[in-house]
């Protein structure tokens, strides 16, 4: 949602900025899961030598299958329709590098830059069984403090060697770190350390969420400076706290009136299409944009009815693509992968539910 606010040009306050936060919170999520997902595998293969690495190749093939068909039914829907972007770099796209891709150009090109995250997902999806299948699990947790450090440590030298904000913003190097987060969060949740935390003083659990809340602010703040000002360094790291925070929350259970409002049907809903929706809803605006423009529906003029529109054309595009599509290959995933570990299952009902898939 963060995402798409961001997208469809409402205008909002500095402070209220939350569009680059909600891709460092899908990486974050990214981590957990799949972290939890390869100790799985690891596990499997520990039981059943005999098996060599087939559970590692059933868990690459769940990833494609998951992922593929709407990015793949996306670009060739914006190939045939002539979005320029997707034809001049269709290569790039289709083999998961538009990000370095975008970094060697230097410039977002505007139709297709979302597809920059997917390709950081791909990328980690390949790299991280080689770190969690090899490392052993008492260096797990001091590996996931160098990776934080790498991530700032990159970010960092990319203002002070002036590399482009492309370049620091989109490589996984930039990114490893919020991936590391989430992994970190794996690793205290499978030592049942997580458990603890509702034992704390009264007045530790008050402080923590103000300490959260402070630093979504402080990121949003750090946002303002200029390029060249390496306290902008900072920012991801900053709002990682208030992800990890935000993340442990959830995995310990969040009651009352945002409980609630968290397992909202509707909003659980979007949160099982959220993978469309942020694979479609781009071409949504390019294709729709020109046409609502004649009707006098513009950023500037009768904003908050054309987002609506945008809005609601990307849910039923999305929710189309879920019932037609998606749930069909993840069926056949399910029979091809029919030994595959057991998923995520212990996470609150209105936590994340496709990520765990």
């Amino acid at each position: 949602m963060g995402v798409l606010v961001e997208h469809f040009g409402l205008a909002m306050p500095t402070l209220l900025r939350f569009g680059p936060l909600s891709v460092r919170f899908f990486f974050v999520l990214t981590g957990y899961f799949i972290t939890l997902s390869l100790w799985r595998v690891q596990a499997e293969i520990a039981r059943s030598p005999d098996s060599g690495l087939l559970p590692l190749g059933r868990y690459y093939l769940a990833r494609l299958l998951r992922v593929g068909p709407p990015f793949y039914l996306a670009l060739l829907v914006g190939a045939i329709f002539g979005i320029t972007e997707v034809r001049t770099n269709f290569f790039w796209l289709a083999t998961f590098q538009a990000n370095n891709h975008f970094a060697f150009l230097g410039y977002w090109p505007g139709a297709i830059s979302h597809f920059w995250s997917l390709a950081v997902q791909e990328q980690f999806y390949l790299l991280w069984p080689i770190v969690v299948l090899t490392l052993p699990r008492r260096w797990f947790l001091p590996a996931m403090a160098a990776f934080i450090l790498f991530g700032l440590g990159f970010r960092i030298f990319c203002i002070a060697t002036a590399a482009s904000t492309i370049t620091r913003w989109v490589t996984i190097f930039g990114c490893i770190d919020s991936f590391a987060v989430g992994a970190l969060i794996a690793c205290l949740k499978d030592s049942k350390w997580l458990l603890n935390i509702p034992r704390l003083a009264p007045s530790v659990l008050f402080a923590m969420p103000l300490a959260a809340f402070s630093c979504f602010f402080l990121g949003r703040a750090l946002m303002t400076l200029p390029e060249n000002n390496l306290w902008l360094a900072l920012t991801e790291s900053i709002d990682e706290i208030f992800l990890a925070w935000l993340l442990t929350a959830s995995i310990i259970g969040v009651k009352g009136i945002y409980g609630a409002f968290l397992s909202w049907a509707p909003l659980v809903y979007l949160g099982r299409i959220s993978y469309g929706i942020y694979v479609y809803h781009v071409f949504i605006i390019i294709l729709v944009s020109p046409w609502l423009g004649s009707y006098g529906l513009t950023e500037t003029h009768a904003s908050f009815a054309r987002l609506a529109i945008l809005f609601l054309l990307t849910i039923s595009l999305a929710s189309l693509s879920w019932h037609y599509l998606e749930q069909p290959f993840i069926a056949w995933k399910d029979t091809l992968t029919s030994r595959r570990t057991t998923p995520v299952t212990d996470t609150p009902t209105h936590a994340f539910p496709i990520l765990a898939r």
